[in-house]
């Protein structure tokens, strides 16, 4: 599982943020689903690639305050044609069964973790959505002051993250304290996984 191997990986001295180094394992395990489940799915790399860049597009216009940026306006910033641009949407809006599971191995289905029937950007939409899943059961290990300012830090519940001194004014503690606390609670995770084998995780991903 993508949390899982990212969690056992993750080093907090590094300086990376744990939500976004955790993001591009899930998206490679999503996209091995896809690729293995749906027949209709069958996108090149390079195609995921240059949706991930159209997304960005679309994020930086609605920060500028253009929440429905034209199709001229993202391929200008993303550096194609807009005929590229519109046949990459088309390319993309493929119907899924929601009633298939997104692992072999496991029984949440597309339907469980989404509420559209339509994906436009499969591995992005259903990652996100799958990390918060996985991350709730996986905080289980944790006292519940740490699971709390693990979800509080990463969005786990809302997707809205919180910074660390937002954090620290909900508990009455420093900011150097949270980070703290934080790092600490990510070396347990990793401990555990480390300790026990990814295997023996595999029922907290409910």
């Amino acid at each position: 599982m993508g949390l899982m191997k990212s969690v056992g990986k993750f080093k907090p001295q590094a300086g990376c943020r744990f939500a976004t180094y955790a993001y591009w394992w899930v998206r490679q395990g999503v996209r091995k689903a896809l690729f293995r489940h749906s027949r209709t799915i069958r996108l090149p790399e390079n195609v995921y690639t240059l949706l991930g860049r159209v997304l960005e597009a679309k994020r930086s216009c609605a920060q500028e305050g253009d929440c429905n940026p034209t199709k001229e306006n993202l391929a200008r910033r993303v550096g194609i044609t807009v005929n590229k641009l519109e046949k990459l949407l088309y390319m993309t809006r493929l119907p899924l069964s929601m009633q298939q599971t997104v692992w072999m191995d496991q029984d949440i289905t597309f339907q469980e973790i989404t509420a559209d029937t339509e994906i436009e950007i499969p591995d992005i939409s259903v990652g996100k959505q799958l990390m918060r899943k996985h991350v709730r059961g996986l905080l289980n290990i944790l006292n519940p002051k740490e699971s709390r300012i693990i979800r509080l830090r990463y969005g786990i519940d809302d997707g809205k993250q919180r910074s660390l001194s937002e954090v620290g004014s909900k508990f009455g503690l420093s900011r150097e304290r949270v980070r703290q606390l934080e790092n600490r609670a990510l070396y347990r995770l990793k401990k555990c996984i480390d300790n026990h084998g990814l295997e023996a995780y595999a029922d907290l991903l409910v």
